[in-house]
């Protein structure tokens, strides 16, 4: 009877106890997946508050850099974490931005360490292929960790007395194949104990606060780079400033005396002085031709100081083009004929009249057709005509000069602006004339002409409309005058 009995029950205990094997197997799976599970959860939430930290702050890189170590601490049960990164504007230095610790250690810097710590740049580790580093803090010298810090031995033995780690993981912040900083971990236990859930975490952590310093350094560098470019261009607007007072200050100081020379130049070739001869008639007309230059380029000049403190104005009245032309031109013809150029210009007859700046339109005229002698190399040709269309009224100065070259086209109408080779050519021009020439057509309501090709001349001109600036039957003589400045 016991015998059948232990036959019985013999199947059933193999049972259970198979049964509790596979129980127990599950149960250490179970665990090892709830561990891995919660190592992901930590790993997610960790980077989860990086990414907020980073992304919802605007707090400056050390102060964010603290925010990161903190809750990485808070998070784990690591005794010591430490965050190198380069400061926005230096390329080399490594500095401790952000460290945290348990109870030991404060927000100030770890006891015995009376300056910032430096990561030192020539450490040979920053330069090898691997991201990460195991160091034993127990077997170390001191001198070695002082070197790698850039700091004193002295400092060193004081800050580790007060620290109780025995081992140092570090991982290189690399973004864009570059390193932005250094994440180091402090460890109670030896190296051989750090877990590899550990390292993986940390290494984890690496990518994502690698990432987040790189965005971080940038948005300051662009930062420090736009202060750098306000303060720049507060600078060159006060040059700017002084340089148009300047400019206006000379111009009106200039143009008196100016006028007295033109005066009496004009006076004795007219004979008040006596009479003179026909080379003293050839050098003085010279003379009075160069002095209305002048008197163009101050105008040029007064009329930019103008345009920036608001008061250029265009002053319009019955203008009749064809004498304005042919008086500028007759000014022009010896300089001309002295350079071997011809310059030709068919008067038409019965011109109408147009409501213009009289002295403004005689500066874009003289300063076209005066271009146009200066870069048309000897025995060229320079064509001015004066067409009256149907609804408009053209003026076109066509030379066989040198042209404008098409990569500077774009530029040319600019203040100051020259091209490369008018400045072979002229090197005393000044970069005003075609700039208040278009000033002054526009404020005037016409509108430029110009075309160029290298080595084989320009075309200079303007175009006004017949409808909006005729003169009316009943015009009287009065002048109008019209503010170009909007109105506030």
């Amino acid at each position: 009877m016991e015998d059948a009995v232990k036959k019985l029950t013999r199947p059933n205990m193999v049972r259970k106890k198979k049964l509790q094997t596979m129980l127990d197997s599950v149960s250490q799976q179970m665990y090892a997946r709830n561990k891995e599970l919660a190592e992901t959860n930590k790993t997610l939430s960790l980077l989860r508050t990086i990414d907020a930290l980073v992304l919802e702050s605007h707090a400056s890189l050390k102060l964010v850099c603290e925010h990161i170590t903190q809750a990485i601490t808070q998070a784990t049960d690591y005794p010591f974490v430490g965050l190198f990164t380069r400061a926005s504007h230096s390329k080399d230095e490594m500095r401790l931005y952000g460290w945290s610790g348990k109870d030991w250690l404060g927000s100030d810097l770890p006891t015995g360490v009376t300056r910032p710590i430096h990561l030192n740049k020539d450490n040979p580790w920053l330069d090898e292929p691997g991201i990460s580093h195991t160091m034993s803090l127990e077997e170390a010298p001191v001198e070695m960790v002082a070197s790698l810090l850039d700091c004193s031995k002295a400092e060193i033995e004081r800050a580790l007395d007060k620290m109780p780690i025995k081992s140092v993981y570090s991982v290189k912040l690399m973004v864009r194949r570059r390193i932005v900083g250094v994440l180091v971990v402090g460890f109670f236990a030896p190296p051989d104990q750090i877990t590899e859930s550990d390292t993986n975490l940390l290494d984890r952590l690496g990518e994502s606060i690698g990432v987040a310093l790189d965005n971080k350094l940038l948005f300051e560098e662009n930062q420090h780079v736009l202060r750098q470019l306000k303060e720049s261009n507060a600078k060159l607007r006060a040059l700017d400033e002084a340089k148009d007072d300047f400019v206006s200050m000379a111009s009106h100081q200039l143009r008196t005396p100016l006028t007295s020379v033109k005066g009496y130049v004009s006076m004795v070739l007219e004979g008040d002085a006596g009479e003179i001869n026909d080379q003293q008639k050839k050098l003085l007309t010279q003379s009075f031709f160069s002095s209305q230059r002048m008197v163009y380029l101050i105008a040029d000049l007064l009329n930019v100081s103008r345009l920036r403190t608001g008061k250029f104005v265009i002053d319009r009245a019955p203008v009749n083009l064809a004498e304005v032309v042919e008086q500028e031109l007759q000014q022009l013809q010896d300089t001309a004929a002295s350079r071997n150029l011809t310059l030709s210009y068919k008067k038409p007859k019965d011109f109408p009249e147009i409501l213009l700046d009289e002295t403004k339109t005689r500066q874009i005229i003289m300063n076209f057709a005066d271009n146009a002698i200066y870069y048309t190399p000897s025995g060229g040709h320079i064509d001015v005509k004066l067409i009256n269309k149907s609804d408009t009224i053209e003026l076109r100065v066509d030379d066989d000069g040198i042209g404008v070259p098409r990569s500077e086209q774009a530029h040319l109408f600019t203040k100051f602006y020259r091209a490369g080779n008018a400045r072979k050519a002229r090197p005393d021009g000044t970069g005003l004339g075609l700039f208040m020439a278009k000033k002054v057509i526009v404020a005037q309501g016409g509108s430029l002409i110009f075309d160029s090709k290298e080595g084989k001349g320009s075309t200079f001109g303007f175009a006004f409309s017949k409808t909006k600036l005729g003169v009316p039957a009943a015009a009287t003589a009065a002048p109008k005058s019209i503010d170009t400045q909007p109105k506030s």
